[in-house]
């Protein structure tokens, strides 16, 4: 468990001890989310209000606003992208070279997207034996509120070791550098048991932030959806901090100091 605190902490610390180069960093991939999220709330509201009332009698949405929605849905991806590639860069290459350095070409950029897609692909058939057991775990347990919210809690730091244990293919592709999966797999293999205890802590974070967004966000849609992606920001800056942390380890020899 120490070893997982320790590189929890330094993941952290990364970002946040210098919150304004934090933000100088990736704040071009936070205007691109942001500003996907208000022009979907602004040219999709109707979209937006229908998601957010599925089980009720309404009339669908204008298509227009659907594609709006939809368009506005991979651009913030993209954004989501593009903040992994800027940070991953930021904290492997010379924090003090230039930024045109540290910034991917498009290059690199459609390469760590075209590796996040294969890697998305090999996590969702991870995840099916991951899904499969924890129903069979529920059929057994019965289906109390307590019971399912373990399992849910079980499922999702079981999701998060694969992807700790994969995903070292992402900050190699923000390095123009092609990792196999299986050498990603392999890379952990000595952090295996470590990993856990990191999953568990990632989830920990993901679950407070669910609380957050459950609790304290507005009603209105378009308001929701700009809140919702800045702590979505909050929450993949965390685990691509993780993620750094864990390739500079590994991979290139880097103290946890």
């Amino acid at each position: 468990m120490n070893r997982a605190t320790a590189l929890f902490a330094h993941a952290l610390n990364m970002f946040l001890l210098a919150p304004a180069t934090t933000l100088r960093v990736i704040l071009p991939a936070v205007l691109w989310v942001m500003g996907a999220a208000a022009v979907a709330g602004v040219m999709a509201s109707d979209a937006l209000n229908a998601m957010h009332r599925v089980m009720a009698d309404t009339a669908p949405p204008p298509t227009a606003q659907v594609l709006v929605l939809l368009a506005c849905g991979i651009a913030g991806i993209l954004g989501y992208a593009l903040m992994a590639v800027l940070w991953h860069r930021h904290v492997l290459l010379d924090r003090e070279a230039p930024e045109a350095e540290l910034r991917p070409s498009m290059g690199v950029f459609w390469g760590y997207v075209g590796r996040a897609i294969v890697l998305g692909f090999v996590q969702f058939l991870a995840a099916i034996p991951i899904g499969l057991a924890m129903m069979l775990l529920s059929g057994l347990t019965g289906s109390s509120t307590a019971a399912l919210m373990l399992i849910g809690l079980a499922a999702g730091v079981a999701f998060l070791w694969v992807a700790l244990r994969l995903s070292l293919v992402l900050p190699a592709a923000a390095m123009g550098q092609t990792m196999p999966i299986r050498e990603s797999w392999q890379a952990t293999a000595p952090l295996a048991g470590v990993l856990w205890a990191l999953a568990v802590l990632l989830a920990v974070v993901n679950t407070l932030l669910g609380v957050i967004s459950g609790v304290l966000l507005p009603d209105d849609p378009g308001v929701r959806l700009l809140l919702d992606s800045a702590l979505y920001i909050i929450e993949g800056l965390v685990f691509v901090s993780v993620l750094t942390t864990l390739y500079g380890h590994l991979i290139e020899g880097r103290a946890l100091s």
